[in-house]
């Protein structure tokens, strides 16, 4: 019962000190002018990804996803995706977010929110429901790429 009683005193103080670590970051920003630019720059690239889906420009997201860019597990690579935007036979009509927050640090950032997407497949319209997103973006040759996302359905 001690052993018992030592392990979850350790587990908690564990879960507690992981917890204030994540935290951390957010409270100790020192330059937050830059982090503000930053942030700004992250979202104008989210903004033209979204452009880039709804006019169907490939060269545009091209730009904007990474070369090493995954998404579900690893199973989506950016030419999948590409090569769904150039498909003729999909289009998507509307992509709309709310609730997006930008966490800058360094040449990292990440972007989460949630999402509504009308689209059409082989001239058949569906509504996917509302869905959370999280891209990660990274800054190279000063330039904010997506080289990860995923989704998830919005809990209710």
């Amino acid at each position: 019962m001690q052993r018992f009683a030592i392990r979850i005193s350790v587990a908690l103080a564990t879960f507690f000190i992981g917890s204030a670590a994540a935290y951390l970051p957010s409270v100790l920003r020192f330059d937050s002018a830059s982090d503000t630019a930053a942030e700004r720059e992250v979202l104008q690239v989210e903004a033209e990804y979204i452009r880039a889906h709804l006019e169907r420009d490939v060269v545009a997201l091209d730009n904007i996803l990474a070369e090493d860019f995954s998404s579900f597990g690893g199973r989506v690579r950016k030419e999948h995706r590409l090569a769904l935007l150039a498909n003729p036979l999909f289009t998507i009509s509307s992509l709309s977010t709310t609730d997006v927050h930008v966490r800058v640090s360094d040449d990292e950032a990440w972007i989460s929110g949630k999402a509504r997407m009308r689209a059409s497949y082989k001239e058949r319209e569906f509504a996917r429901p509302s869905y959370e997103f999280a891209r990660r973006y990274v800054k190279r040759q000063g330039q904010w790429q997506i080289i990860h996302m995923s989704f998830a359905l919005t809990r209710r």
